[in-house]
């Protein structure tokens, strides 16, 4: 089963994924933490779920000062390729371990375009475990028809006041 949390941009799709794995005690992935600096976006942190650790994963063209040893561009902001290639390595011992469910956060135009989680994600589905995602509510119908998801719910994410 794949669950999507889904709402508009800055709807709490990230709060409610947190909750979700908070309330099950169950499964293990990542999260994007927003950073900001001086009330701007300074890019996000990827936390794992099981450790809370947080690792730099993008940094918005403003702050950037070559801060990755390997970076593409994805609109204003640089991704942290070494990151993405050790989340594909934490997601395969998941998979190996058959941890359930596995939390992804954010799938988007990045994926649908072939880059971000995307062999991540083929892989999990392919593996049948239960995945949690967020993905932004204009890409539902978009993700959902791209990587094939059968079996899935929609859960709306819930901002905290």
């Amino acid at each position: 089963m794949v669950t999507i949390v889904t709402g508009k941009i800055d709807s709490g799709k990230t709060t409610t994924l947190l909750k979700h794995h908070e309330v099950t005690l169950s499964g293990d992935g990542f999260v994007a933490i927003k950073k900001t600096q001086d009330k701007n976006i300074y890019g996000f942190n990827l936390m794992r779920l099981s450790n809370k650790n947080e690792l730099l994963w993008m940094v918005h063209q403003q702050y950037y000062h070559e801060d990755f040893k390997r970076a593409a561009k994805f609109g204003p902001y640089y991704l942290n390729l070494d990151l993405l290639g050790l989340v594909e390595i934490v997601a395969d011992e998941l998979i190996a371990s058959r941890i359930s469910p596995i939390y992804l956060d954010e799938v988007g135009v990045l994926e649908l375009n072939g880059g971000g989680y995307h062999n991540t994600l083929k892989k999990i589905i392919e593996s049948g475990l239960d995945l949690v995602i967020a993905v932004r509510e204009d890409l539902v119908q978009p993700v959902v028809k791209y990587f094939a998801i059968q079996d899935y719910e929609l859960l709306i994410a819930q901002k905290e006041v």
